[in-house]
């Protein structure tokens, strides 16, 4: 069932990824009014989910910690991208708002039509450009055009950043699939990554300043389990048969999610312009969602050669797990 309907499965995997993520940033916030910083909570996060999943990984699927020693550099790379888009979306969001440090976080649509046009990894035409323009002026709107958007403070340049490793992340995610590494074994391996470098940064943060109440480590156990892990495993899954592009302008969900989110805990505004924004956004998903489905993309092409063995949990290759 899933072979014969991959390009649909990734189009929900990355929804529910958004969702999540979505859900993640506005519970971020209400962490943040408890006196928890950035860094903090993006350390205990990453260290948490790490612990977790490669546990969980060690009871059930030993074997996709084996990896190609030719796809350690990809891995290792996609475990930095992973840690920078966390760093820069805490801090963005401590600085400014919830929503527009999510519109800044996707502008990550626009930076890989940018990449890809550069490097000519994709074929980019009009209509790629159009709806890249379309989801983002969509998320501006959702966030109802905060004039912050338009200075350049330390905020706005943290987001912008986040938007541009975001992109990067989304790209090498297909470009794993591409080397046949599993979308289980690529979030293991940012999960150490990016938990091996905040093990080592302990000694500066204060990790053991934080009150740790019923209500903090619930909170912090929902946004490295249900928002951390689930989401990212998603994020690779789907990106084994969406290309960045598409995946990024579909991840829009998750500023969507976050508004409302965040309307509900931390009391920011859902204005009428918001809501014109949120339907902006769901036509330009359906826009890049259509197109994608009618010219398949190079990812579904590459698909075709090396269809995961959805029984067995491994690529026709053998030594590669698919998930």
């Amino acid at each position: 069932m899933w072979r014969n309907h991959p390009f649909a499965f990734g189009i929900i995997a990355i929804t529910v990824a958004a969702i999540l993520f979505g859900v993640a940033g506005a519970l971020a916030k209400v962490l943040f009014h408890a006196d928890i910083s950035p860094l903090d909570l993006t350390a205990v996060r990453s260290i948490v989910a790490c612990a977790v999943f490669s546990l969980a990984m060690l009871l059930t699927q030993p074997g996709v910690f084996r990896i190609k020693k030719s796809a350690l550099p990809l891995l290792i790379a996609t475990g930095l991208a992973f840690t920078a888009v966390n760093i820069t979306f805490y801090y963005a969001i401590s600085m400014i708002s919830v929503a527009a440090a999510i519109t800044l976080e996707y502008t990550a649509p626009f930076f890989v039509l940018l990449i890809s046009v550069v490097s000519a990894s994709r074929r980019v035409d009009a209509r790629d450009v159009g709806i890249v323009a379309l989801s983002v002026a969509g998320c501006f709107l959702l966030t109802g055009g905060e004039a912050e958007l338009f200075s350049l403070n330390a905020g706005v340049l943290v987001g912008l950043a986040c938007g541009l490793a975001f992109a990067v992340f989304n790209m090498l995610g297909n470009a794993c699939k591409r080397r046949g590494v599993g979308a289980t074994t690529v979030t293991l391996y940012a999960f150490l990554i990016s938990s091996a470098l905040w093990l080592a940064a302990l000694p500066t943060l204060t990790v053991h300043e934080i009150d740790y109440s019923g209500d903090v480590i619930l909170y912090i156990a929902f946004i490295a389990i249900i928002a951390t892990i689930i989401p990212y495993w998603l994020l690779m899954y789907g990106l084994r048969h969406v290309d960045a592009l598409p995946a990024t302008i579909i991840g829009m969900f998750d500023p969507l999610v976050a508004g409302l989110v965040a309307y509900a805990l931390v009391g920011e505004r859902l204005t009428v312009v918001n809501m014109v924004g949120i339907g902006v956004i769901i036509v330009a998903v359906c826009l890049i969602t259509i197109k994608e489905k009618n010219a398949p993309s190079s990812s579904q092409k590459n698909n075709a050669k090396k269809a995961p063995d959805e029984s067995s949990g491994t690529l026709q290759e053998p030594t590669q797990n698919a998930y």
